[in-house]
């Protein structure tokens, strides 16, 4: 976004709000934005519109009380809106990796109440990261607007894009309307970092990116050579790159890429951009690989050992293999050192198909009936539900990302909710934990929900290399289990390892059982050659079978919920029409009992194998009253209701008492939503936290694990599967 100015904004049906003042109504209409061009964690700025000019003021603080202001004088122009109706305020001096409240204001009249946002991790800085991924989207479809409201309860601090962020030619009335409208909750709190695709440039052309209204809305970084249209940020030890593939690939692009790279002393590094290099899509609108783009930019992404690249293009999602396909002068071959594409085209443009399976097993492309069989070689397998389980799947979805010391974990999930595929890197000096985990918020469960059972596979990375790697590997297991006892499976490899580099992996597969079993396979091959690299593959595969499953507490005391009670409703597709009700008591470790008017109410269920089915979180701030959503709150009790459900994902109602220090009752009402469980199995884990993320590492949490099996707690499906009744 530039200053310089064009056209008037009509008002945004979904994302408006008035707020009346005493001397005159003001309207928002466009934004709120939180924005970056700075590139820096000590800062943040905030982007909004209203129907009238005036001063902009960002009042800020770290507590609800606020206590800070900036105010910047009416604007003289702006990129998009008649003069003075755009507002643009910079914070600076901000602490890093810090919950920040704020609220905005033109001419003193409020346009948005109190809300909160998270500054970026300084470099040093080794707590968790945790940010969403969505491409392909801005379509003004029912996917779209379900991708979003599990974005929302979600509450990711920080949404990328990989480009086609609106649908079909990219103009302003489509960016307000078909996309930014669907977001208008989420990034009132979460940084936003878009990236250009070709739908956005349909109007201008390629040539005028500077004109587009991508670049005119939006504050994006200056660090590149062209401001703007790529760039980069680092969030803690991670390098954020955002790269235009629209006309790939300009050498002063290519440049500053392979700089930038060269030069990065951060251990993660993630790439997102629009264009996808490997794609095994079918379907008469699907578009394939980019072979330009990959034979141009694949070498310095490989060369650099950036973790993940992310891409769009086509509309499915897709996990490649840990692609090792070049040399460091760029030319074919092998050497040890690779990255993982991820293709998130899911985020609501009508869908492409998935990747075919020819008569052998194996994964290929064939768009039209005359097209050549592009056979998919790049694609990973271990994928349940995917085809022949290659990780190939045509569902609306986002990718979540968490960074949790030396483990990145991505969770894939679709538009009801479920998590589809989990893939976790794990570097060097780190303890790879194979079995499913999960937290409150943000969702880091692994593990995918079937009606069999999930397998993790983890494969460490060092700093150390050697020569090339290529595995083949052929599992056996032969499970021996009785009805009621456990029993052990042996399983047999046979492989061939050259090692290279050091990846990391995460692969799911599937077996199936009578009766609890656990079989579990270890793999170790170690090739030295002149230079220096191991490779250590573990494989643990665990089947849950219908006889006697042993959920275990989540929160990390294991203090349980008393008394807990889950009631999910209209438990059935189409997903969207739940409803909600939680009642219980927790015990918190310590007291005093957290605030959840100033700390927000986080709220997970996971499934019998501690996948993630859905999480919420009720944002804090308190209600300014005359029925506007928000907390109140009084010495020993806090209550919060939205009859709309839009702040936290369809959630209604909480309320939450202190029966003594660190004894809490709380009671939850959701409605209209999807809080949908698979009905395959009743067994569901409840957790509560009086908090967000931070809260819950610090302990401040609950859980209760329920069974299908008495006595309680248990769980029972009622009328044909369409309610299910725990307590």
């Amino acid at each position: 976004m530039r200053l310089g100015g064009i056209g008037r904004l009509a008002v945004i049906g979904i994302g408006a709000c008035a707020i009346a003042g005493t001397a005159a109504a003001q309207t928002l209409t466009r934004g709120p934005f939180i924005q970056n061009p700075q590139a820096l964690p000590t800062s943040a700025t905030f982007v909004w519109w209203t129907n009238v000019s005036g001063d902009s003021t960002v009042e800020y603080g770290l507590t609800p009380a606020l206590g800070s202001t900036m105010t910047v004088p009416t604007a003289a122009s702006c990129d998009v809106g008649a003069a003075g109706t755009c507002h643009l305020v910079t914070l600076t001096g901000l602490q890093t990796g810090s919950l920040y409240y704020y609220r905005l204001s033109t001419n003193g009249v409020t346009v948005q109440n109190t809300t909160y946002f998270s500054t970026l991790r300084a470099p040093t800085d080794s707590g968790d990261l945790f940010f969403t991924v969505i491409g392909d989207w801005g379509q003004g479809t029912t996917g779209e607007a379900q991708i979003a409201n599990l974005q929302n309860a979600a509450n990711p601090p920080m949404i990328l894009t990989v480009g086609d962020n609106v649908y079909p030619n990219g103009t302003q009335s489509e960016l307000d309307t078909n996309a930014m409208a669907y977001y208008q909750a989420p990034l009132q709190r979460a940084f936003y970092f878009p990236t250009l695709g070709n739908h956005d440039l349909n109007t201008v052309g390629v040539a005028n990116w500077a004109n587009s209204a991508h670049i005119k809305t939006f504050v994006l970084p200056t660090n590149s050579p062209e401001p703007e249209r790529y760039y980069s940020f680092e969030d803690g030890d991670a390098l954020f790159i955002s790269m235009d593939s629209d006309g790939c690939c300009s050498a002063q692009q290519t440049t500053w890429l392979e700089n930038l790279l060269a030069s990065s002393p951060r251990k993660w590094k993630f790439v997102f951009y629009h264009h996808t290099a490997y794609s095994c899509a079918n379907g008469v609108a699907s578009i394939g690989s980019d072979e330009t783009l990959r034979g141009i930019w694949g070498p310095i992404w490989e060369k650099y050992q950036v973790d993940i690249v992310f891409h769009g293009h086509d509309h499915i999602y897709e996990r490649t293999k840990f692609m090792d396909e070049y040399l460091a002068n760029g030319a074919a071959g092998s050497d040890g050192l690779g990255t993982t594409y991820i293709m998130t085209g899911g985020g609501g443009a009508t869908l492409d198909e998935r990747a075919k399976i020819d008569g052998g097993g194996l994964p290929y492309r064939k768009p039209f009936f005359f097209s050549p069989v592009e056979p998919c070689y790049w694609l990973a397998n271990g994928c349940p539900g995917g085809p022949n389980s290659y990780c190939s799947f045509d569902r609306y979805q986002y990718a979540s990302v968490t960074v949790s010391g030396n483990t990145t974990t991505v969770q894939a999930i679709d538009n009801t909710g479920a998590v589809f595929d989990t893939f976790s890197i794990t570097k060097a000096n780190a303890t790879p934990t194979p079995t499913p985990t999960a937290t409150a918020v943000p969702p880091t469960a692994t593990g995918t929900a079937t009606a069999t059972a999930t397998a993790t596979a983890t494969a460490t990375r060092t700093p150390t290399r050697t020569a090339t790697a290529t595995a083949t590997a052929t599992y056996t297991a032969t499970p021996t289990a009785t009805a009621t006892a456990t029993a052990s499976a042996t399983a047999t490899y046979t492989a061939v390892f050259t090692a290279t580099a050091t990846a990391t992996r995460t692969a799911t597969s599937t077996a199936t059982a009578t009766a609890t079993r656990t079989a579990s396979a270890t793999r170790t091959a170690t090739t030295t050659a002149t230079a220096t690299r191991t490779t250590t593959a573990t494989v643990t595969a665990t089947a849950t079978a219908s006889a006697t499953p042993t959920p275990t507490p989540l929160c990390g005391s294991g203090i349980l919920i008393d008394s807990a009670r889950l009631d999910i409703a209209h438990n059935l597709a189409p997903a969207g029409d739940e409803t909600l009700k939680i009642k219980g008591s927790m015990q918190l470790p310590t007291a005093p009992t957290l605030d959840p008017a100033a700390n927000g109410f986080s709220l997970t269920v996971l499934d019998a194998n501690g996948a993630l089915l859905f999480t919420r979180f009720v944002p804090p701030g308190l209600s300014p009253g005359g029925g506007a959503p928000g907390w109140k709150a009084a010495a020993t009790r806090w209550s919060f209701k939205d009859s709309s459900g839009a702040l936290a994902g369809g959630i209604i109602k909480v309320t939450v008492k202190q029966k003594s220090p660190g004894l809490l009752s709380v009671k939850i009402i959701g409605r209209a939503a999807a809080f949908q469980v698979p009905q395959s199995s009743p067994t569901v884990s409840i957790l509560l936290t009086p908090g967000g993320p931070a809260t819950a590492a610090a302990g401040q949490c609950a859980s209760r694990p329920f069974s299908p099996i008495s006595p309680p707690p248990a769980c029972e499906f009622k009328a044909a599967f369409d309610r299910l009744k725990c307590r």
